[in-house]
């Protein structure tokens, strides 16, 4: 059996649960001449050697080898390397695991476990549910390198936990959905689940045990470019795997501006971040179009769609993108009614654009009456 000693985000009640899935018992511990300080930049924390300082926190004891398993494994998977410490208790002293940062690490500000939580604790949490799925499937370095995508898929998850309307259609409740195993037989940048579970049915039975798999992408925001003025839109123009994949014969899409939407970002934020980077325009009042998801029946992706008015002379056509994306994209300003004329012709075949370009022809006069 081992121990071991936990003095930053793991104290968080429900990080911890969610990564140990079953009881452990935990007691006050510290570390003498150690201080818990910021990972800058990751929302982790890390020791730094502190004269006087305390460093709180929690040992586990006795913990048998899958718990140490499922903590290694969380803990590498933010990058963090196990060692060796000596806390204390009231009593005694103890030899313990411990994670902390990579050796060479330049601390931060001290952390504040309360400050934290308040922050990064449900998005943490959410997170871990996907990096635990990947136990004895990946690597805990493969992990840290989609770090970034995991909180995204996470933040998702949180967006779409917030009430929603229910007039028409079956309000879910606890217990509607009967999940019996979830699995995650691919992660990159993109992942898929796999999920074995059994619904409610309208009648107020069960449905057939069921084996379904979706692809989870994160949540993601377009923006419509549109000057009110001149009555015209920035369109972008750029190569896409999904008309490759197809086989279609033309693989260069004409589109809105759009991008996924980083953990702590909100949707306005991710619109007004991607105009500039894939457009270099400034978007000024921002119109929601709608949000939804792309296709339910298989994927989790939820679009929020904008029109944001923008000043667009013709020098603001172009070639634009970040080359550290590997994004070659060529920025079209055209007539609004150039555009539907696109629409009608099938060129413009994605359905953000689709669905955005209908909401402008509803709310053209208005916008040019309002600009």
């Amino acid at each position: 059996m081992t121990a071991v000693f936990l003095f930053g985000t793991l104290r968080h009640p429900q990080l911890l649960s969610r990564v140990l899935d079953m009881p452990v018992q935990a007691v006050p511990a510290w570390l003498e001449d150690q201080a818990a300080c910021c990972l800058p930049g990751e929302g982790l924390a890390m020791l730094c050697t502190s004269p006087g300082a305390v460093a709180q926190g929690l040992l586990l004891e006795p913990l048998s080898p899958e718990a140490v398993a499922r903590l290694d494994h969380y803990a590498e998977s933010q990058g963090l390397v196990a060692v060796t410490v000596k806390p204390n208790l009231d009593d005694r002293r103890v030899i313990a695991r411990a994670y902390d940062a990579p050796p060479g690490t330049r601390p931060g500000a001290p952390f504040d476990l309360v400050d934290w939580v308040a922050r990064c604790g449900m998005l943490a949490t959410a997170a871990a549910g996907e990096v635990m799925l990947s136990l004895g499937l990946r690597s805990p370095a493969v992990n840290a390198g989609r770090r970034r995508m995991i909180l995204a898929r996470a933040a998702s998850r949180l967006r779409a936990q917030l009430p929603g309307p229910a007039t028409l259609r079956r309000g879910t409740s606890r217990g509607d959905i009967d999940e019996r195993a979830r699995r995650q037989p691919y992660a990159n940048f993109f992942a898929v689940e796999e999920y074995d579970f059994r619904h409610r049915r309208f009648d107020g039975g069960w449905s057939q045990d069921m084996n379904r798999a979706a692809f989870l992408s994160g949540d993601a925001a377009t923006v419509l470019p549109y000057d009110p003025a001149r009555d015209t839109v920035l369109l972008i123009e750029q190569f896409r795997v999904g008309p490759y994949a197809r086989g279609d014969s033309e693989c260069w899409s004409i589109e809105a501006i759009a991008g996924l939407i980083d953990p702590g970002e909100t949707p306005e934020t991710t619109a007004r971040r991607e105009a500039i980077e894939e457009a270099g325009v400034e978007i000024g009042r921002l119109h929601p179009v709608h949000g939804y998801y792309t296709s339910p029946g298989a994927k989790a992706e939820f679009i929020y769609s904008y029109v944001g008015e923008a000043e667009l002379p013709e020098a603001a056509a172009g070639l634009g993108g970040l080359a550290c994306e590997g994004e070659d994209i060529r920025a079209h300003v055209v007539s609004l009614d150039r555009a539907l004329g696109l629409l009608d012709s099938g060129e413009i075949n994605n359905a953000p654009l689709i669905l955005t370009l209908l909401w402008l022809t509803r709310n053209r006069e208005r916008l040019r009456a309002s600009g």
